[in-house]
């Protein structure tokens, strides 16, 4: 992305599909992500991994031994209560 410096500090974007926007190094690009931007990409990999842990074939179970017996029963005291308060039909 190619930035330039206005007189209220805000950066001037070129338009992806000019010729400026791919002049400048990938390496170059992703510095002047904002650190918002990174925290996003971060946040998404781990909530993906753990998505991924608990979707792969035994994973409810490698969670379950990961997390602990006081984990487990908080979460089943989390579940029964929901039953109690919306019972299936």
């Amino acid at each position: 992305m190619k930035t330039a410096s206005s007189s209220n500090n805000a950066p001037v974007v070129a338009p992806p599909g000019s010729a400026a926007a791919g002049a400048e190094p990938l390496a170059v690009r992703i510095e002047q992500l904002p650190r918002e931007a990174g925290w996003l990409l971060i946040t998404a990999g781990i909530v993906g991994l753990v998505v991924a842990v608990i979707l792969a074939p035994g994973g409810s179970k490698l969670v379950s031994r990961w997390a602990g017996r006081s984990t487990m029963r908080q979460v089943s005291r989390f579940l029964d209560d929901l039953e109690r308060r919306y019972p299936r039909r």
